[in-house]
């Protein structure tokens, strides 16, 4: 009987067998922990995919408690800069939280959940655009509103300068009544008919004072109506109104009739702002209705706010059901796979152990530790030690293996002998390599001779060693000077006696060279022809150095022009900074005349009330002495003079309240100017006419208010000067601030000075300069002093005592001048002498 032959297994096959073992293990328990990972990641994911929902529903709350915040801030705003910025906040919060609800919706959330949440948001938008529109035309009603009431301050100030004229002439008729009272004149005349006509101009002014009254009452009511908070109230103003005006059309009826044209048109003026579409009432009580609109937006979206938190809260509710749900399933599959990958593992590690000892121990590793010996034993020199070759795996291959090596090694001990005669061979090399080595030197020095810069070195006795061609060159050194041997000190002696040190002594300059030889530096030196060089000193190891020269001329004139250009950079930086000052100082000006405008109007109202209710208040005091004439002669003279002393008393300090009522207002006319800015109409004016008026209207003005006031005037205009285009009214303001300046300080000169032979002067210049026209008005005054010219043209600055002068003529002067005429005005003065304005205008 025939047997069967076994198949050679070789440690190969055995190592496959017990890897592919091990493996099949380790490939149950990787698939428990995949089919674990993949349940734990599915249920991972849909965590991942809900939290930016969470995430973005929390924040859709905040989002809308921003956009109700910043609404009821939109609703507060006072000008339209403010509206542009909360609006433009709005819309972007808006922005965000349609992005909020994008996001929610690529994270999976269903079109039903979101539906709510989408059309609340699509409401809370519009309102917010309607609530927009109304603040918007709450303001546009607030500036009309504004710009009404200066409309009607301006008409109540033109009434009044309307009817000052006819009450000063009733004024100087009761003062000739008083005077004749007193017995001071018209003795010889009958007493009816002196004292009738001056009794009629007394009952004259009552009337005219009371249309004054009347005029203020309207204007009064439309302030009221302008600031009320209440529909009702508006209302009764407005009927309130209609019957004052009805009264001011039947007072006017008692005026002069050359006057009562100009005060009806005035009344009519009153009447626009009364009645009609642009009436203030009716623009307030639209102001009121937008107002109330506004609230009921606010109301709305707050309720929104709540709707839209609720619905998010209730799709967090939602989300997190389905976050709790996945990660309970996670955590299920977690468990089990832990189990059945604990009980795999504990399998694997037992079939890895039984399969390492069979196979691995018994089979491979005994045999290779005897293999290494025997291959330690042959590496230590016993080339007879035997191999054990038998088998037929890779072991027995290995050792068959180290026996060739053996074989080889013996081998090997021949090869030795040749190596002797490989040496000489060697030699020969070397000397043929040498010779390729004096050639390449040849090739280093042709590249040494043509550097770009200057090179030579000195050995270790400072001896001349080596130089390239353009050290040669830079220098200028003659073939003669390096055809002998030269040392360093032969090099300097050289260059010193050439000039190339200026007038150095040679022998100084060699000590300061030497002393340096061991240390590295770097210097620059200009040759006599102006040739820059830059010198490197390189010490060299073992001794000498080697000296580098670099022509840097061209870099140092390239320095030099960046150097200019940085000096001109930096003064243009400088000449920026100075602008920029300027920019600054205009802002804060600006600033300064919006405050003054708001502070003027708050306080011009109560003023008109504090004037015209003192002046009457002096008016009544006088009937009630009339009348109380009777009961005060009764009173024993003791008494009767304590009454007279109170009344007297009370009439000065009534008119003192008028005195300086009088002077505030003039403050807030002045502030209320200089808020204003340059205005006016723009034509052509026969300039030598327009100032011939003005100083005609300034002498006359000063005459008025000082009987003493006495001025020579000297005019010196231009003949034939063509007109020039400005706004008369505004350049009338500035040679009327101008002319009464002069006028003030020459007659202050003539008051202090005590010389009798002074004669207070001004004098006024024209001339045409072409392109522009040149005025000049020039005061032989106490002039200015040198630490206060330079704020002459700013607000509110003055030299006049206090009462006299308000600061702000000279700077509503300068605005006017500069910048709605764009021209200039300069100041001369000498302390003392005199003072000239200069005004230079362009023609067009």
């Amino acid at each position: 009987m025939r047997s069967i032959p076994t198949i050679a297994r070789g440690v190969g096959a055995r190592l496959l067998l017990a890897v592919f073992g091990i493996g099949a293990f380790s490939a149950l328990v990787a698939g428990a922990a995949i089919y674990a990972f993949y349940e734990v990641g599915q249920s991972l994911a849909l965590i991942d995919q809900r939290i930016d929902p969470i995430l973005a529903s929390l924040e859709v709350s905040r989002s809308v408690e921003r956009i109700i915040t910043a609404s009821s801030s939109l609703s507060a705003v006072t000008t339209e800069q403010q509206r542009g910025n909360v609006f433009a906040g709005l819309s972007a919060e808006s922005l965000k939280l349609q992005a909020l609800l994008n996001a929610m919706r690529d994270g999976g959330i269903s079109y039903e959940k979101l539906a709510p949440i989408e059309e609340i948001a699509v409401q809370l938008d519009a309102n917010l655009i309607a609530l927009d529109a109304d603040v918007r035309l709450r303001l546009q009603l607030i500036g009309r509103i504004k710009d009404l009431m200066r409309g009607v301050f301006d008409t109540n100030e033109e009434t009044r300068k309307l009817l000052s004229p006819t009450l000063l002439v009733y004024d100087s008729q009761t003062g000739r009544l008083v005077s004749l009272m007193s017995g001071g004149e018209g003795k010889n005349e009958p007493t009816w008919q002196i004292f009738r006509p001056l009794v009629g101009s007394l009952l004259a002014a009552r009337q005219v004072q009371r249309v004054q009254q009347q005029t203020s009452d309207v204007a009064d009511f439309l302030a009221q109506a302008s600031s009320s908070d209440q529909k009702q109230r508006l209302l009764v103003l407005a009927f309130q109104l209609r019957r004052k005006i009805d009264d001011l059309e039947k007072s006017a009826e008692t005026l002069d009739p050359k006057l009562r044209p100009l005060f009806l048109a005035e009344v009519d003026k009153f009447e626009t702002l009364v009645d009609g579409a642009s009436s203030i009432p009716l623009l307030r009580q639209k102001e009121l209705d937008l107002i109330a609109d506004a609230s009921r937006l606010l109301a709305e979206n707050t309720g929104f706010s709540t709707q839209l938190t609720t619905a998010a809260e209730q799709l967090v509710e939602a989300t997190k059901r389905e976050v709790r749900d996945a990660t309970g399933s996670a955590l299920r599959v977690q468990r089990i796979s832990t189990g059945a990958i604990g009980l795999l593992l504990g399998l694997g590690l037992l079939t890895s152990i039984l399969i390492v000892w069979r196979y691995v121990g018994r089979n491979i590793v005994a045999r290779l530790n005897q293999l290494s010996s025997t291959m330690l034993a042959i590496a230590g020199g016993n080339r007879e030690f035997a191999v054990a070759i038998s088998g037929s795996d890779e072991i027995a291959q290995m050792g068959r293996a180290v026996e060739t090596f053996r074989q080889n090694a013996i081998e090997l001990d021949g090869l030795l002998i040749e190596r002797a005669a490989a040496a000489d061979r060697l030699e020969r090399v070397v000397a043929e390599r040498t010779a390729e080595l004096g050639q390449q030197q040849a090739v280093l020095r042709v590249t040494f001779d043509n550097m770009a810069d200057g090179v030579v070195r000195f050995d270790e006795q400072l001896r001349l060693a080596a130089w390239n061609r353009n050290f040669v060159t830079m220098l200028s050194l003659p073939d003669s000077f390096l055809a002998d041997a030269r040392t360093y000190e032969d090099y300097l002696h050289f260059l010193t006696e050439r000039g190339e040190f200026g007038a150095a002594d040679s022998e100084a300059e060699l000590r300061r060279y030497t002393e340096n030889i061991g240390r590295h530096y770097t210097f620059e030196r200009t040759r006599p022809n102006g040739q820059i060089l830059e010198v490197h000193h390189n010490p060299v190891p073992g001794g000498g150095f080697v000296l580098i020269y670099s022509d840097i001329t061209e870099r140092k004139a390239a320095e030099q022009e960046i150097e200019r250009a940085r000096d001109t950079a930096e003064a243009t930086l400088r000449d920026l900074k100075a602008v920029q000052a300027s920019l600054i100082q205009a802002e804060k000006m600006a600033s300064l005349g919006q405050l003054t405008a708001g502070i003027a109007h708050e306080i011009k109202n109560p003023l008109n009330f504090v004037n015209n209710f003192a002046s009457l208040s002096v008016e009544l005091l006088d009937e009630l002495k009339e009348t109380a004439a009777p009961a005060v002669a009764a009173l024993d003279e003791e008494k009767r003079a304590d009454v007279g002393d109170t009344i007297e008393l009370l009439t000065g300090n009534l008119e003192k309240i008028v005195e300086h009522g009088k002077r505030a207002d003039n403050i807030v006319k002045s502030m209320l100017e200089h808020s204003r800015g340059v205005s006016g109409e723009r034509r052509a004016v026969d300039l030598n006419g327009l100032i011939e008026e003005a100083l005609n209207l300034a002498y006359h003005g000063a005459r008025a208010q000082d009987q003493s006031f006495n001025v020579t005037l000297e005019r010196d205009y231009a003949p034939s000067l063509n007109q020039i285009e400005l706004a008369p009214q505004e350049m009338t303001r500035v040679f009327l601030n101008l002319f009464s300046n002069g006028f003030y300080a020459a007659n202050k000169r003539a008051r202090t000075n005590g010389d009798a032979g002074f004669r207070p002067m001004l004098q006024v210049a024209t001339r045409d300069l072409g392109e522009a026209v040149e005025v000049k008005v020039r005061d032989n005054g106490t002039g200015i002093p040198l630490e206060i010219k330079d704020k002459l043209f700013q607000p509110f600055f003055t030299t006049k005592p206090t009462g006299e002068g308000t600061g702000l003529g000279l700077s509503i002067s300068y605005d006017i001048v500069t910048q709605q005429h764009g021209g200039t005005i300069t100041v001369e003065s000498e302390p003392g002498s005199f003072t000239k304005f200069t005004i230079r205008l362009p023609r067009h």
